[in-house]
């Protein structure tokens, strides 16, 4: 009876350890549930706090697909945050802003927003909020106006200009488009030109039913960054990092913003933010890959990712 015992009390330790960090990995969530809700900002309040900066050398964030509203999202995009928080440690170069490219809410509803609202809060510094398809739905465009202001805009950031783009109904318009070259023509004196849409104007993943290529738009906006030198167009929409060159135009899908994400881990499926540095007429980025929070790495991460592996066995 005594060595039963041994052999049980790891197991039981075991299961209980795993219970505490479980239950520790969703307490920021629930939390985020229960306090109140900050007055919003707006985009046009973002932009104004980055007039004063100084300098040629400053850093930024682009994430993705945040789609708050849903613990699995919000509790991975709690951890994203803390992590971005953690970037001007050690005095590095100064993060100015955070970009987020469009559906920062689950299905556009007030909810939603409130929670959107709530975890925009936490992050340090002003956040530029672009609109998605999503952020659409359930006639949230009225929503997104009042927490997050403008959906199309320009600003200019040290020595630096920055284009968003509403694109979250996978068009641009004429109108568009002849607005977006008038602001390209005047970014013509600054050293570096970026532009934010939510939905990339090619598909970064083969496998994918999303097929923006084959859309007029596609090729006349990649044509007019081309033109007018962008150095890169930034994109969220599909789940999952990828970058490709094309003309001299980098192009970085960045959907990892805490959506649940269904692509292979290896093919760019995983949570991510990106941390673009410019130093004077130079710029780079680094891809931060983050763990998912312990609860939904059981509950839902190595589920995946054992599916893939078994998929690239099998067939």
């Amino acid at each position: 009876m005594p060595t039963n015992l041994k052999i049980k009390k790891p197991g039981k330790i075991l299961v209980v350890i795993i219970l505490i960090a479980v239950i520790c990995s969703l307490v920021p969530a629930l939390w985020l549930y229960i306090k109140r809700s900050p007055a919003p900002y707006t985009n046009e309040q973002a932009v104004e706090k980055l007039k004063d900066n100084k300098g040629e050398y400053f850093a930024f964030v682009v994430m993705g697909d945040n789609h708050a509203g849903l613990i699995f999202n919000d509790s991975a995009t709690l951890k994203l945050i803390r992590h971005i928080n953690r970037e001007d440690r050690f005095n590095k170069i100064p993060i100015d802003f955070v970009s987020i490219v469009g559906d920062v809410s689950c299905v556009g509803t007030a909810w939603d927003y409130s929670i959107y609202n709530k975890t925009r809060a936490l992050i340090k510094g002003p956040v530029i909020s672009s609109i998605g398809n999503h952020d659409e739905d359930n006639n949230g465009r009225d929503l997104f106006k009042r927490y997050a202001g403008k959906s199309e805009f320009a600003f200019a950031d040290r020595n630096s200009y920055f284009i968003i783009v509403n694109n979250a109904e996978g068009d641009i318009s004429d109108e568009q488009f002849s607005k977006l070259e008038n602001e390209l023509e005047a970014s013509s004196h600054y050293a570096h030109r970026f532009v934010f849409v939510h939905k990339p104007p090619l598909s970064p993943y083969q496998q994918s039913w999303y097929r923006p290529e084959l859309n007029p738009w596609s090729y006349r906006f990649m044509k007019l960054c081309e033109k007018y030198k962008v150095d890169t167009v930034f994109a969220g929409h599909e789940h999952m990092f990828k970058e490709e060159v094309y003309n001299g135009v980098r192009y970085i899908v960045s959907g990892g913003g805490g959506m649940l994400i269904q692509i292979p881990d290896k093919d760019g499926g995983f949570l991510h933010y990106i941390v673009v540095r410019v130093y004077g007429d130079y710029v780079d980025y680094e891809v931060r890959k983050i763990c998912p929070p312990f609860w939904e790495l059981l509950a839902y991460y190595i589920w995946k990712d054992a599916f893939y592996f078994l998929k690239d066995i099998l067939f």
